[in-house]
C-alpha cells in the first residue's frame, strides 16, 4: 500500500464518521435496543460511543491496536441502533468502515479470515470440501434424530460439548434444483445464500414447493455466490467486491424485471442494501447493483405482494393445531423493516395467530463470526432470546433466516424448559400445504 493510498483511506473513513458524528444528538435511544450494550452495560459498546471513538481514530487522536479494535469488534451489526436513531445516524456504516480500516493497519483476525477466504473460494472447490465434509461430520460428529443437528464425539475447539452443529448436506442445493416449473408460468430467481445450499436445503425445497404450488417457477442460477456479509463484517472491502462482481454476473442478466427471492435475511440486507452502501458511488457497478437491489424480494414479501391473495389462502390446510412464536431476524425487521409479512405467512401455515414473545425483535446473539468470536456473550444473549420463546409455551419457534434457525436450535439443545422445534416460516407453510 503506497503512503497516499493509506492517507486517502484515513481521509476518507474521517469524512464518513464525521458525517455520521454529526446527525449523532447523544440521546443514548441506541442504549435501549444494542443487545451487546444490554450484556455489557459500558459507553464504550454503545453506538454513541462507537462513532465517538471512531472518530478519535480517524483524527488520528487514538491509536490502532488490539484494545480499540475489541470495542469494534463487539458489534453484531444487527442494525438496531440505526433502526432507533431519530437523528438517522448510521453507527453500523462506522463500525464497518472502522474494520477496513483494522484490516489495512493490522490485518484481519486468523477466524474471520478463515471464514471469508473458505466462503470466496470458486463454486466447484466449495462443493467438492462439501461433500468430503459431509463424510468426516460421521466420524467427528454423533448424529440425533430429527433438526437436532449432531453432537462432537471428541474435544475441539470452539465446538463445546453442548454445540448444535448442522449437517452438511450431502448434495448441495444449487446442485439439485436448476429450474423448477412449467414455461410460460411467472419466474422468480432464488438466491440461496450458504446455508440454504449447504446446510438447510430443505428450506430451499420448501420454497420451491410453495411457489410451485402458486404457479410460479423457480430458476436457481448455479454460479451464484456467497452475499459477501462475513467479509463485510470483516472488513475485507476487495473480497466483498469479488463477490458482488460474481452475483452481478449470475443475477443481473438475468431479466430486468425477474424477481430475486431470497429466504436469508442477511443475504435480503446484503443484495438490498449492504454491495449499494459499499459501492452505490463505483461507477463500474451501481447502476446492475441498483437492479439487483430494486428486484430483491424476502420470500415472505414476494407471497404478500405478488401473489393472489386468495390462491395463498387456498394453499394452506388451515388448521389450528399449532402454536408458533416467531423471532424476528435483525436484517428482516431492522435492515428491510419487514415485520408483518412473515407473521402472516405463518398464521397461514399455522391457521391461528402467532403467541409472540414479550421481545420477538431482540437479537439472538449469532451476528455472523461473533458467535465464534464472542462466543461467551453470544450465548448469554441467546438464553434471554430461548428464555423468551420458552414463556409463549408455543409448540414450534419460527423465523425466516437459516443463521438464526442455527443459533435458536443451539440455544434451545441448552435450554431446559423448552425443547421447541425451530423452523424456517416458509418450511411451515410447505408442510400445511394441502
Amino acid at each position: 500500500m503506497t503512503k497516499q493510498t493509506h492517507d486517502d483511506k484515513k481521509a476518507d473513513l474521517l469524512k464518513l464518521v464525521k458525517n455520521e458524528a454529526d446527525k449523532c444528538i447523544r440521546c443514548g435511544e441506541c442504549r435501549t435496543v444494542c443487545p451487546v450494550f444490554g450484556d455489557t452495560p459500558s459507553e464504550r459498546y454503545t453506538a454513541r460511543g462507537k462513532i465517538a471513538i471512531a472518530e478519535s481514530l480517524a483524527r488520528g487522536d487514538l491509536e490502532f491496536n488490539e484494545h480499540t479494535r475489541e470495542l469494534f469488534d463487539n458489534c453484531l451489526l444487527c442494525t438496531g441502533c440505526a433502526s432507533q436513531c431519530s437523528s438517522g445516524a448510521r453507527a453500523d456504516k462506522v463500525v464497518i468502515a472502522v474494520r477496513e480500516a483494522f484490516a489495512d493497519e493490522m490485518g484481519v483476525p486468523a477466524l474471520k479470515k478463515a471464514v471469508a477466504e473458505t466462503l470466496s473460494l470458486p463454486r466447484a472447490v466449495l462443493d467438492a470440501g462439501a461433500k468430503i465434509g459431509s463424510v468426516a461430520q460421521r466420524l467427528a460428529f454423533k448424529g440425533v434424530p430429527g433438526t437436532s443437528g449432531l453432537y462432537r464425539r471428541f474435544a475441539m475447539p470452539l465446538v463445546d460439548k453442548d454445540q448444535y452443529v448442522p449437517r452438511l448436506a450431502a448434495k448441495p442445493f444449487r446442485n439439485e434444483v436448476r429450474f423448477s416449473g412449467r414455461s410460460g408460468q411467472p419466474r422468480v430467481i432464488f438466491f440461496t445464500g450458504c446455508m440454504t445450499n449447504y446446510f438447510m436445503t430443505e428450506i430451499g425445497h420448501s420454497l420451491v414447493k410453495v411457489l410451485n404450488g402458486l404457479g410460479v417457477s423457480v430458476e436457481v442460477p448455479s454460479e451464484q455466490a456467497c452475499c459477501g456479509m462475513p467479509m463485510l463484517a470483516s472488513g475485507e472491502v476487495d473480497v466483498v467486491r469479488k463477490q458482488a462482481e460474481r452475483n452481478i454476473e449470475a443475477l443481473a442478466n438475468d431479466g430486468l424485471d425477474v424477481p430475486i427471492v431470497t429466504a436469508c435475511a442477511s443475504c435480503g440486507h446484503m443484495l438490498k442494501h449492504g454491495y449499494m452502501d459499499r459501492f452505490g458511488d463505483d461507477s463500474k457497478l451501481s447502476v446492475r447493483l441498483k437492479n439487483i437491489a430494486d428486484r430483491t424480494l424476502d420470500i415472505s414479501e414476494y407471497l404478500m405482494t405478488r401473489v393472489d391473495r386468495e390462491r395463498l389462502d387456498a394453499l394452506s390446510a388451515k388448521t389450528a393445531s399449532v402454536r408458533a412464536t416467531y423471532h424476528d431476524p435483525c436484517h428482516l425487521r431492522k435492515a428491510q423493516k419487514i415485520v408483518e409479512e412473515p407473521r402472516t405467512v405463518l398464521e397461514m401455515a399455522t391457521g391461528g395467530p402467532v403467541s409472540e414473545m414479550r421481545s420477538p425483535e431482540a437479537c439472538c446473539g449469532l451476528g455472523g463470526t461473533y458467535c465464534l468470536a464472542n462466543m461467551e456473550r453470544s450465548k448469554r444473549i441467546q438464553a434471554k432470546k430461548i428464555d423468551d420463546a420458552a414463556s409463549t409455551r408455543a409448540d414450534v419457534m419460527a423465523t425466516a433466516c437459516p443463521g438464526c434457525i442455527l443459533q435458536l436450535r443451539d440455544g434451545v439443545r441448552r435450554n431446559a424448559k423448552t425443547d421447541m422445534p425451530v423452523k424456517h416460516v416458509i418450511q411451515l407453510l410447505a408442510e400445511a400445504m394441502k
